[in-house]
């Protein structure tokens, strides 16, 4: 039995390592060895563990999936509420935005590792994100699909390309100050894109004006006003 736990932690460490390692140079970059001596065991013990490099790499991806897959999962149905949630999966594991950065370079067009569950993925989120538009969370008249991929962009850019990050705002994604900055606009964003924020006249644009008094510009001056004004001038020249 204690043979079995220490595999265990043994398969544990490795993992660990090897998330460094792939996160730090991709699945092409990173060195078995390099791994194994990161996570304190020799190259017979991993490839005992895990047979490959590709199936250690494969295993990682996947346990990330579900960690994320839950995460989002438990995102807000408020759509500001949901933004700041999707930046606080980012930001708390750099390691899982590198491995994305290092899987779209190797990936083109080739099968990615779990497809099928990312795409489902993808598909539950997308149903969240109609059925909050169906209760009003969500203006009736936005692309779903393009907001879904600009919540992404919106969340993970500052985190996945920090040299354009300090470049704009003179301050890494990591640092405090950009983190309090970025969740600020990013509420403010959010909260704009609910249909709560919408002006009165945009949401019905057709609706009579008729009786309705005007709140802006000057108001205009009737005869009777006209003539008391001219009155006052008239005293004022005399």
């Amino acid at each position: 039995m204690r043979k079995v736990r220490d595999l265990a932690r043994t398969r544990e460490r490795i993992l660990a390592a090897a998330l460094g390692e792939f996160a730090a140079h991709g699945l092409g970059g990173a060195r078995c060895g390099d791994i194994a001596r990161r996570a304190g065991v020799n190259k017979r013990m991993l490839f005992y563990c895990f047979g490959s490099k590709e199936a250690l790499y494969r295993e990682i991806l996947s346990r990330k999936f579900t960690e994320r897959a839950s995460f989002f999962e438990a995102a807000p149905d408020d759509l500001a509420e949901a933004i700041l949630h999707w930046y606080e999966s980012g930001s708390s594991d750099l390691d899982w935005v590198r491995l994305l950065e290092w899987e779209a370079l190797g990936a083109a067009g080739d099968k990615l590792v779990g497809e099928e569950t990312r795409r489902d993925y993808f598909t539950r989120t997308g149903a969240r994100l109609r059925r909050a538009q169906a209760h009003g969370r969500i203006p009736r008249d936005l692309d779903l699909s393009q907001l879904q991929i600009s919540m992404i962009a919106l969340t993970v850019f500052p985190l996945a390309f920090p040299q354009m990050t300090r470049l704009a705002t003179g301050l890494a994604p990591t640092d405090p100050r950009f983190r309090r900055k970025r969740l600020r606009f990013l509420r403010w964003l959010g909260e704009r894109l609910s249909p709560n924020a919408m002006p009165e006249e945009a949401k019905s644009p057709s609706r009579p004006t008729s009786g309705v008094p005007r709140t802006h510009g000057p108001r205009p001056l009737g005869r009777k006003s006209i003539g008391a004004k001219n009155r006052r001038n008239s005293k004022k020249i005399g």
